[in-house]
């Protein structure tokens, strides 16, 4: 499932554009050749899953990581949404994942998953189709709004992430 590489050049931009910095300081805090880098980052060759490991255990750029995942692991994870009908700011992407929530929250309320999955029809299985829609819409609007007020507030999602682990193993979470 995950790939051995990707073409990665809108998440290397990316990353130089929020760490400031420039190829060679890049392809030297990898280990790399500034060529390497050059060549990935105008899309000539693929970015290699142990180097693309090493960018995201370097750097803590939300935007960046997100976009390595979502490549490598063939859309399984969320995108970062940078399309024509987003704005990328923090209030608007607060407002988007609350109406998506809410989406959520509504079809979850008016489907039921009562029924043995085995016993349920083509219909019920359309709607429960439809949740996980929903379901997937409320998780990228999250996923988006974490990473633009992490980069906002200069909060690391790393940092985040480890200290609210032994919160999720006290609650039988993990």
């Amino acid at each position: 499932m995950i790939k051995e590489s990707v073409y990665a050049q809108t998440a290397l931009q990316t990353l130089q554009k929020e760490e400031g910095l420039d190829g060679v300081q890049l392809a030297m805090d990898l280990n790399v050749s500034p060529q390497l880098i050059s060549n990935i980052k105008h899309g000539h060759r693929k970015l290699q899953k142990d180097i693309a490991k090493s960018a995201m255990t370097t750097y803590d750029s939300p935007e960046f990581i997100m976009q390595l995942l979502y490549e490598f692991s063939e859309g399984y994870t969320s995108p970062v949404l940078k399309g024509r009908a987003i704005e990328h700011h923090r209030l608007a992407l607060e407002e988007f994942a609350n109406e998506q929530m809410e989406e959520a929250q509504r079809i979850l309320k008016e489907v039921s998953f009562i029924k043995p999955p085995g016993e349920t029809t083509e219909q019920e299985k359309e709607r429960i189709k439809e949740v996980i829609y929903e379901l997937l819409d409320a998780k990228t609007a999250i996923n988006n709004l974490i990473a633009i007020l992490s980069k906002d507030y200069n909060i690391s999602v790393k940092r985040c992430i480890k200290e609210r682990k032994p919160y999720w193993k006290a609650k039988g979470w993990i």
